[in-house]
């Protein structure tokens, strides 16, 4: 088995690092931005008058290194080629990602929050192997464009992330002729939820608590 990287992805690494130097470090250090990554990060970043949601400049700075990263075509780089991207597997992504982590903390990536100018995108994922086609038509440009954002509905106060022996339960039913769900449980530690348009949820719709079957998103 080969383990070296392979020369274009190589290439592509000292691309982005030209990119990070040229566009995102001169936004980092103008208006006092480093103070989002210094010593005084978290106080920065958290509106403690607000009941600790983000600050709304931290947010904007966020939004302003993706959209540079967007532009300069870094941001979509594992999505498929009709939705912008390059359509780079696991084996770029892992490389990237541990190439930006091994560099610090900087506005060109923070693994605190999933922030990063080569995009992780579990949502579009997810929609891609299993939303229709009205939901791939709908969601996946809206998230891209800012308009839809999507949070991970799975974190519950008593289970964490155990997907397994999530309580939340989505029973179906029909009201005036129009099929759905009704659901109950908690959720907890929704990331974004103080922004969401929509979440997607988690529920048991079958089975018994710690099986992996009838688990529905």
């Amino acid at each position: 088995m080969n383990f070296d990287i392979p020369s274009d992805l190589k290439e592509f690494l000292s691309s982005l690092d030209s990119f990070i130097e040229r566009d995102i470090a001169p936004l980092q250090a103008q208006h006092d931005n480093e103070r989002f990554f210094d010593h005084r990060r978290e106080h920065s970043r958290t509106d403690w008058d607000n009941g600790g949601l983000p600050r709304p400049e931290w947010e904007a700075l966020l939004t302003e290194a993706r959209r540079r990263a967007d532009k300069a075509g870094f941001y979509r780089l594992s999505l498929p080629a009709e939705y912008g991207g390059q359509n780079k597997g696991n084996l770029w992504m892992s490389v990237i990602r541990e190439h930006l982590a091994s560099k610090g903390l900087g506005l060109f990536n923070d693994l605190q929050n999933e922030h990063s100018v080569v995009g992780n995108f579990p949502t579009v994922v997810m929609l891609l192997s299993f939303g229709n086609e009205a939901q791939k038509k709908e969601f996946i440009p809206g998230q891209l464009a800012g308009k839809v954002i999507m949070t991970f509905g799975l974190t519950e106060p008593d289970h964490g992330s155990d997907a397994t022996h999530l309580e939340t339960v989505a029973k179906p039913e029909t009201r005036n002729g129009v099929e759905g769900f009704v659901l109950n449980g908690r959720k907890k530690w929704q990331t974004g939820m103080h922004v969401a348009t929509h979440c997607i949820l988690f529920a048991r719709t079958s089975g018994r608590a710690g099986s992996t079957n009838g688990i529905t998103a």
